[in-house]
């Protein structure tokens, strides 16, 4: 209908030429009749072309005049259609672009546009901010995926004071949240210089399986020596078959086995086998991150069993010494029978005080120095002993607290932590339970400590509730500022 329209419009302008010209013929033709002096005849007209052959041209002047407009009203009429037609698709542009952004503003970020303009800047700047906002996403999901494994496996580290139970259910969970058959957790042994299978998990059930590596040996005892992960889809032939009541003996398709480093010292190593031909990238993140956490808490057992170890030593050995002070007392009233005999039993009497002396000495010396703080509480919460690190460690002298019933060197939170704690060690002797609490030294210093409160009131050598508190600040300070460059990380990663 518009084309019928526009046709009627460029031959009435056309036409509309065509009587203009027509006139302007009729005029000029007039004007030479008048300059010749003829009068208006058929032979007149004749003889006019002869005197004035431009006639000839004037008398097609209205066809030129109707072809020339026609030709330009057509020429108009196309590019006017081609003008309606660009901002019809500008228009349908726009609009496709504001529907397009409308739905990424909505978090919608799998829309597909496929008939961009390779001139529409918006729709190409619109189809970029799609591509970085899901790449971001996406990276999101998996630092939160990582985030949230970090979290369990943290939670399960906390609750093991054994290395053996803390082994198997670190294996469990990471196997359960990676999605993968089989695993194994091997412990560094520094004394022999070997590393030991501690538990082994596959198609849900235990394994018992005693392996020792030497450094250096097979790809356990080489991913030690490297102090990195390896990560094999070629396995060799001497590789241990994955069992299970479904696929009897298979040999895995991937192998992850990943080393556990703190402070550039190996503590252990956790193997992973899949019946996949490979383990995700994500997954292979995942295990390298929590290795860290996993070598670190490794490390305080470690130190804490030689800690126990040490104080159970010392008390044996205050105990020893009591009881030869005991004796060399009365060995020395039996002496006094004969002078020659109070002599030589006095002697023997000062060399054994010296020696005793000098190891309460040593001893008093290795409690001052340790990097915890022990501290030892009866059953109504009056402090039985206190280690003389505290004195580095807290800032006051052990004497100060022995004796003295509760927990007020802390501020009223910590009080109220340690009370909390030290009930559930009453009411549950075999559960170790694990306190965190910000403490503010004498010098206005705060630092962040962590206790691990034990009953061992049953136990002779102790006789009370043992608490292990330790400066946990650098910890603190290192995943704070941990998850200060993942997150810059993160930004800087999805800036244009």
């Amino acid at each position: 209908m518009a084309e019928n329209e526009t046709t009627k419009f460029e031959i009435s302008i056309a036409i509309k030429a065509l009587f203009w010209g027509l006139l302007f013929s009729i005029i000029s033709i007039g004007f030479l009749f008048a300059r010749e002096d003829l009068e208006l005849s058929l032979g007149a007209f004749s003889k006019l072309h002869t005197l004035q052959p431009i006639v000839f041209f004037l008398e097609f002047i209205p066809l030129i005049f109707y072809l020339v407009v026609l030709t330009y009203s057509r020429k108009n009429a196309k590019l006017r259609k081609n003008q309606e037609r660009q901002i019809e698709n500008l228009k349908n542009s726009i609009e496709s672009n504001a529907e397009f952004a409308k739905k990424i503003g909505k978090g919608d970020y799998s829309v597909r546009v496929d008939d961009i303009d390779e001139k529409d800047l918006l729709g190409k700047s619109l189809l970029v901010m799609r591509d970085n906002l899901l790449e971001t996403s996406h990276k999101e999901r998996e630092q939160d995926w990582i985030s949230k494994g970090k979290d369990i496996i943290s939670d399960v580290l906390r609750q093991h004071n054994d290395i053996d139970s803390l082994a198997y259910d670190v294996i469990v969970h990471i196997l359960k949240y990676t999605d993968i058959i089989q695993g194994s957790f091997y412990l560094y042994d520094e004394d022999q210089d070997l590393i030991v299978n501690k538990a082994t998990h596959a198609y849900n059930r235990k394994k018992y399986i005693n392996q020792e590596f030497k450094v250096g040996h097979g790809l356990i005892g080489q991913a030690a020596f490297e102090m990195d992960m390896i990560y094999r889809t070629e396995i060799p032939d001497y590789y241990v078959t994955i069992t299970s009541g479904l696929i009897k003996d298979k040999k895995p398709g991937s192998i992850l086995i990943m080393p556990l480093i703190s402070e550039e010292k190996l503590h252990g190593v956790i193997e992973m086998a899949s019946v996949d031909d490979t383990i995700p990238e994500l997954s292979r993140r995942f295990i390298r991150e929590i290795s860290v956490i996993i070598a670190q808490t490794v490390f305080n057992l470690k130190v804490n069993i030689r800690t126990e170890k040490l104080l159970s030593d010392a008390q044996e050995l205050t105990r020893e010494l009591k009881e030869n002070e005991e004796q060399l007392r009365e060995n020395a009233e039996e002496m006094r029978i004969t002078h020659e005999e109070l002599e030589k039993s006095n002697q023997q009497l000062e060399e054994k005080i010296t020696e005793v002396q000098n190891a309460q000495k040593r001893l008093h010396s290795l409690l001052e120095n340790a990097s915890e703080v022990i501290s030892i509480y009866d059953k109504d919460m009056s402090v039985m002993y206190e280690s003389p690190s505290v004195k580095k460690i807290l800032g006051y002298e052990a004497q100060e607290v022995i004796g003295n019933k509760g927990f007020n060197t802390f501020d009223e939170k910590g009080q109220a932590l340690y009370e909390e704690t030290f009930k559930k060690l009453l009411a549950n002797p075999y559960e170790p339970q694990t306190v965190e609490v910000s403490y503010r030294k004498t010098d206005g210093t705060e630092i962040y400590l962590e206790s691990l409160g034990r009953n061992l009131v049953d136990n002779p050598a102790i006789g009370g509730i043992i608490f292990n508190t330790r400066d946990v600040t650098q910890r603190k300070i290192a995943e704070k500022e941990q998850r200060m460059r993942g997150q810059m990380q993160a930004l800087s990663e999805n800036s244009p």
